[in-house]
């Protein structure tokens, strides 16, 4: 299992920033350049203020692929859409600003575990949010890859090293989409 952590500032009060990943995140898709659409898949209010989101993420590609079509890389690796997508399976919890989550890849589902809590707290004087993105990602061996054969161990160790560095960078274009996003669209009290 591989670690990761990102921790990001923004400059907008807690609760406008908690409420607005919860209640707003398809609405941030225009502020991040690499994200497609976020569709929200099933939302469930619990008791004491908790609520459970199911949200399907879709990046861009950095090829830019067609509707239905595949592009092959110079290895025959096969990128399809579906590569760049996945369900972000989420516990907001609000008496401690904290968001429990696991992530379900799309394209490797058995092979790609991820998980984390993501925390949000005063900064700033209570005038700015602190949100830190921590969690683990790990990849079976011996997981089957269109056109690149099975993952072994030094496959499975670099696509974790890359994997586990886009998460937090993701992360911190989320955090940041949030600040431009409450900046153009202060919420009103």
């Amino acid at each position: 299992m591989k670690p990761f952590k990102s921790v990001a500032i923004v400059k907008h009060p807690i609760e406008q920033v908690w409420l607005t990943v919860l209640n707003r995140l398809p609405d941030l898709v225009p502020f991040m350049e690499d994200m497609e659409k976020i569709s929200q898949l099933k939302r469930e209010d619990l008791p004491y203020g908790v609520t459970r989101l199911d949200n399907l993420w879709q990046a861009k590609p950095m090829l830019r692929l067609s509707p239905g079509s595949s592009t092959a890389t110079g290895q025959g690796l096969q990128l399809k859409p579906e590569m760049f997508a996945w369900i972000d399976r989420a516990e907001w919890r609000p008496q401690d600003h904290a968001c429990h989550w696991q992530i379900e890849s799309r394209f490797m589902p058995d092979a790609l575990k991820c998980w984390g809590v993501t925390s949000y707290e005063p900064a700033i004087g209570g005038r700015g949010t602190r949100v830190t993105f921590e969690g683990k990602l790990g990849m079976s061996t011996g997981t089957l890859l269109p056109g690149l054969g099975f993952l072994d161990g030094s496959l499975m160790s670099g696509f974790e090293t890359l994997a586990s560095s886009l998460i937090p960078k993701n992360m911190r274009k989320m955090t940041e989409a949030v600040g431009i996003f409450l900046d153009q669209y202060p919420a009103r009290d």
